[in-house]
């Protein structure tokens, strides 16, 4: 499968999607969900960021209950960048204009596309690999410099 037409059916499988999963990185497990093309919520242990339709919010999470929000910092249409586990058309990594990277090939596996290897933007070197549940049209795994996230539970209605 070419990059344009996996990137068109991940950008298709996302826009209607309602689900919620538990990424890890090196440091944290973060709750991502995702109602369709425009909402989403991510919570770490004492950060949660919403977005949609009305714009972008942040909460700082009291451990003894409750949320005080605070300036989010982010203009309306940002997304935070784990919420690209479930919605991969979104991830920095197609070449596009403003992206840090994009494809070098794409591996086949046994359902579909398996693995993107990536290179920084203009670059063909090799230096980060996303991987993809081709079933389900999501990412599993995303290694960049400096960034590792792991999708370790996934669930949809």
């Amino acid at each position: 499968m070419d990059v344009d037409a996996l990137l068109t059916s991940l950008a298709e499988a996302a826009a209607g999607r309602v689900a919620s999963a538990l990424v890890a990185d090196d440091e944290h497990t973060l709750e991502v969900s995702v109602a369709g093309a425009d909402r989403w919520v991510v919570r770490s242990w004492n950060r949660e960021w919403t977005g949609g339709p009305d714009g972008v919010r942040c909460w700082h999470l009291i451990p003894a209950g409750g949320a005080a929000e605070v300036p989010s910092g982010r203009p309306d249409g940002w997304v935070h960048p784990v919420v690209g586990m479930l919605r991969p058309d979104l991830l920095p990594v197609w070449g596009r204009g403003e992206d840090d990277y994009e494809p070098i090939r794409v591996v086949e596996g046994l359902f579909g596309p398996a693995q993107v290897v990536l290179g920084r933007a203009g670059d063909d070197e090799a230096v980060g690999t996303l991987h993809l549940d081709a079933r389900r049209w999501l990412c599993t795994a995303l290694e960049l410099p400096g960034q590792s996230w792991t999708m370790t539970q996934f669930t949809s209605p």
